[in-house]
């Protein structure tokens, strides 16, 4: 029964991550694109792969290797890779090509 309620909370805060944009890890907007990974994740391959081809310039940082993720206050197991911080906006879960475009915008504000 504890697994099952434990279970229930972590897809609660999935759910609620993945249904709402989330501000960036510093609250500025920039001018960069950082994709954070895990060494072991075929969708992070395959989304470093659509920004190589669609020649999108990005940073990567690995967090099973780096702990910028969780310095940020955002613990690893809550979020799905690849997460995204464009231009100052977290787009966390694997989001489409088509909404990190949208976050690249020229004059798009910061919400």
């Amino acid at each position: 029964m504890k697994k099952l309620v434990l279970i229930l909370i972590i897809a609660f805060g999935a759910y609620h991550w993945y249904t709402q944009e989330q501000p960036g890890f510093t609250g500025q907007v920039h001018e960069r694109v950082i994709m954070y990974s895990l060494t072991t994740c075929g969708f992070c391959d395959q989304k470093r792969q659509e920004l190589t081809e669609a020649r999108i310039h990005f940073t990567e940082y690995f967090i099973d290797q780096d702990v910028k993720l969780q310095k940020a206050g955002i613990p690893p197991q809550s979020v799905g890779t690849p997460s995204f911080d464009v231009h100052g906006h977290m787009l966390i879960n694997n989001p489409p090509m088509k909404t990190i475009r949208e976050h690249m915008s020229p004059g798009r504000k910061k919400v």
